[in-house]
């Protein structure tokens, strides 16, 4: 657990709060645990980076314990926080090739780029959808009282063809 010294909260311009936490870890290294509450996810997720390659092997204490220096730290926060971004793993992988850091930003921003454009495509349809319901709901509300019940033909948008149901007389 980081202590008071050690944090420091800013506000983003979003409003949100960033915890900014001084990382520089001690002779020893931080262990597993240590390192995922720092990042807020879990030791699976660090292993199962780990196991893809996405993190390099942690180097390992007496006890076998994996132990995560200053480095190992910063290239963990990097893949945590590129996950954020909602990245997938083959992009992921894509972004962290060794050797391509110095056109990181740039092909971080041209997938960020696409993610945008495929996401104002689907909130496009979205709208659409919602357009569409809404005129729908609104049919239905102004339909005459006069129809039978069970006519939701406003709501298909199309001509009533219903008949009304007949009652059974009671004998």
């Amino acid at each position: 657990m980081a202590t008071q010294k050690e944090k420091r909260v800013y506000e983003a311009s979003s409003n949100l709060k960033v915890e900014a936490v001084d990382t520089s870890v001690s002779r020893r290294g931080l262990r597993i645990g240590e390192l995922a509450r720092l990042l807020g996810t879990t030791t699976k997720t660090l292993r199962y980076y780990e196991e893809l390659g996405l993190l390099g092997r942690a180097k390992r204490s007496e006890s076998a314990y994996r132990l995560y220096d200053d480095e190992a730290v910063e290239a963990a926060r990097l893949v945590i926080g590129l996950r954020h971004l909602d990245l997938g793993l083959p992009e992921l992988e894509q972004l962290l090739q060794a050797g391509a850091k110095s056109t990181r930003r740039k092909r971080l921003l041209a997938l960020l780029d696409e993610k945008l454009r495929a996401m104002y495509v689907e909130l496009g349809v979205l709208q659409g959808k919602i357009d569409d319901l809404a005129a729908r709901h609104s049919a239905l509300l102004a339909t005459p009282r006069e129809r039978p019940l069970h006519c939701v033909c406003d709501a298909l948008l199309r001509p009533c063809s219903c008949s009304p149901i007949p009652i059974k007389k009671q004998a």
